[in-house]
């Protein structure tokens, strides 16, 4: 992996992200919920990871790129960007996939507490029911959205 190859970021909020280069001048803006943003270089993006960007590390300093809002997609540059290269381990992110696996969990405790591991931050918790009614949502059970609407209340923006 070369500093100057190109990462590919999702947004995973339905609302433009923007932070200051530091390889460089100038801000980058990052369109709400866009896939496959390709303006930043991988020297970019370890600088960001290095200064504690919470976009791209999430809150978690021990979990880098847990509960991140930004998902770098290729899988090979996010592991070793985060240090993941040589384990099977990978970043806990709320997207339209983790969304699928939570709602296809068939037992109350199982899908609550991986609710619960799964949306941790304000940020997520507004963007958790929007990803599941696009995801199947209207098509489970009824506890699980109620579950879901009730934990997308409790945001505190």
């Amino acid at each position: 992996m070369e500093l100057t190859d190109k990462v590919l970021i999702d947004n995973l909020c339905s609302w433009p992200l923007y932070f200051r280069r530091l390889n460089g001048v100038g801000d980058i803006r990052i369109p709400a919920k866009v896939t496959g943003f390709a303006m930043l270089d991988v020297a970019e993006v370890q600088m960001q990871i290095q200064s504690g960007n919470r976009m791209f590390v999430g809150n978690d300093p021990s979990r880098p790129g847990d509960h991140a809002r930004l998902f770098i997609q290729n899988d090979a540059q996010r592991k070793a960007l985060f240090g993941y290269a040589d384990t099977t381990d990978d970043v806990l992110v709320l997207n339209a996939d983790s969304v699928r696996e939570l709602l296809a969990i068939r037992k109350k405790d199982e899908f609550n507490a991986r609710l619960e591991a799964l949306v941790t931050n304000d940020a997520e918790k507004k963007m958790i029911a929007q990803i599941a009614k696009e995801n199947g949502g209207d098509d489970v059970a009824a506890w699980k959205m109620d579950a879901i609407n009730k934990l997308a209340e409790s945001v505190t923006l």
